[in-house]
């Protein structure tokens, strides 16, 4: 109990460092955080916690709302503010509950020193550190994700198996909650790569070969498969009600109150198009995530081809189940994220936990094996544990060095407050977005607002009789002559005028100019 609490607040620290410090000193920096301010927002002011909308009241129909309710309670705890802590702490209290979940699978199968070592890894790789710190859902994605594979692993093994099923069936109707089927796909890749990896270590254990494997100098571990299928295909039939009871009640509401708008944007266009390609979304190679590893494994994909050597050499992977599945949960998704024509880097962080479990145990592994005298220098220095707590140590310092020095810099590139405010002092009245899709600026400069995509309602808007304000692209805002009738623009301000260093797409905001009245 003592080694678990200190291996828990030893956690605790490293995520706090990591993801907590100066959590909320920036501004929101990209559309989906400012996308989950304005939907937060418009359910903190509006309550409309059923169906969020965005500033310009157009529903969000983007994205289940889980992450935008939790947003929404803790700027309610905080008397209604919405800022970037707001937005980013479910992320990064997401992140802090991977380490200790992973921790808890270590512990669980009787590895606590390999589930430390594999939380330890995972906090500090670069992307996932990245992300536990931005208000994205592919965090929390991530988390319960963990929690159902964790879950569906640990219930398949030990005897009171009812309680980590129900965790891993109540996660996955969570996970339909933060992002649709797509937590269903990554869970149901993994598994499969988990029931591969048992017909495997079935096959080996066939009366052919078992008189075969001697002979071939092979040796049975005499180890238990990781699974038992039949306790697993036992609770699908109360597992699979309580998904359905979790998820369904939302979705089968918000299709009735949208007239199934929610079924063709979401399910089909952000789901299916983008899974499987459109002529409006850009395709990636299937390549795409392995250039992307070796940055965002950083620096522990300097020790992963240590890592494969040592694991297979000698068959060591045949006695180590749960690194054997850590790594199959990694492939798993790997292998289905890659197949997808549509690829983001924040796509994979489901996959980080299972790499980093595989190796964590590999590393315990290696500790409890490794002697000194037979061990070259080289190999010694690298895997140590010296070495190791050194590495994580410099990388906790780089990203302290990153938050207070490098970011402020960064910050002050970014000139959407500034451009907000003045937008704001020039007039109280509604503001036009038109063909830009700036969600940052448009939750600075607050309501009343509204979207626009075509010429002839921006020329509608144009022929108002009071001045009505205009944010628009710089290309947009040289092609209105050619495309209005009846109404006239002047440029007032851009946004690239409010700092030196331009780090944003460039924005123009544009003022209608009153016809002048016509003589009777």
């Amino acid at each position: 109990m003592l080694r678990d609490l200190a291996s828990i607040v030893a956690l605790l620290t490293l995520g706090a460092l990591l993801f907590l410090h100066r959590l909320g000193d920036r501004e929101l920096t990209s559309s989906h955080e400012a996308r989950a301010a304005q939907n937060a927002r418009s359910i903190v002011t509006q309550g409309t916690w059923g169906l969020p909308r965005l500033l310009d009241q157009h529903v969000e129909l983007q994205k289940p709302p889980l992450y935008y309710w939790l947003v929404a309670a803790i700027a309610w705890l905080r008397d209604g503010e919405v800022d970037a802590w707001s937005v980013r702490l479910p992320a990064a209290l997401a992140a802090l509950g991977c380490l200790l979940f992973v921790y808890v699978v270590g512990a669980a199968s009787g590895r606590r020193r390999g589930g430390f070592l594999a939380a330890v890894l995972l906090a500090s790789c670069l992307h996932f550190t990245w992300l536990g710190r931005v208000g994205r859902i592919d965090m929390p994605l991530t988390f319960v994700t963990a929690l159902a594979l964790g879950g569906f692993y640990l219930g398949a093994r030990r005897p009171r198996a009812w309680t980590w099923l129900a965790l891993a069936y109540a996660a996955l109707g969570v996970g339909l909650l933060l992002k649709g089927p797509i937590a269903l796909a990554l869970s149901a890749a993994a598994i499969t790569g988990f029931l591969v990896l048992q017909r495997v270590r079935r096959l080996r254990e066939s009366t052919f070969v078992r008189s075969v494997w001697p002979a071939l100098g092979l040796r049975s571990d005499g180890r238990s498969p990781p699974f038992d299928l039949r306790k697993l295909a036992v609770s699908l039939i109360w597992g699979v009600p309580l998904v359905v009871a979790i998820a369904a009640p939302w979705y089968v509401w918000v299709n009735l109150k949208t007239g199934f708008q929610q079924w063709h944007v979401f399910f089909w266009y952000h789901n299916f198009e983008r899974g499987f390609g459109s002529t409006t979304l850009a395709s990636h190679p299937p390549w795409f995530y392995l250039p992307r590893l070796a940055v965002d494994l950083l620096p522990w994909i300097a020790i992963v081809p240590v890592a494969v050597c040592y694991f297979a050499r000698r068959q060591r992977w045949r006695s180590e189940p749960e690194a054997c599945c850590g790594l199959m949960w990694f492939l798993a998704m790997l292998v289905l994220l890659s197949l997808m024509r549509f690829k983001r880097a924040d796509y994979l962080a489901p996959a980080y936990p299972g790499l980093a479990i595989w190796l964590g145990f590999v590393a315990d592994r290696w500790f409890r094996e490794r002697n000194l005298a037979q061990t070259s220098r080289a190999r010694s220095m690298l895997l140590s544990p010296r070495a190791l707590g050194l590495t994580t140590a410099m990388c906790v310092a780089a990203w302290l060095s990153y938050v207070e020095w490098i970011e402020p810099a960064r910050e002050s590139g970014r000139p959407y407050r500034r451009f907000a405010e003045e937008i704001r002092r020039r007039t109280s009245h509604p503001v036009i977005f038109f063909r830009a899709e700036a969600h940052e600026l448009a939750f600075h400069v607050g309501p009343p607002l509204d979207t626009i995509l075509e010429w002839e309602n921006l020329d509608i808007w144009a022929t108002q009789p009071q001045t009505i304000y205009f944010v628009m692209p710089a290309d947009c805002a040289g092609a209105w002559p050619a495309h209005l009738d009846k109404g006239r623009l002047e440029p007032v301000l851009a946004s690239a005028d409010l700092v030196e260093r331009n780090r944003e797409r460039p924005l123009l905001l544009m003022r209608s100019v009153p016809l002048a009245p016509r003589n009777p």
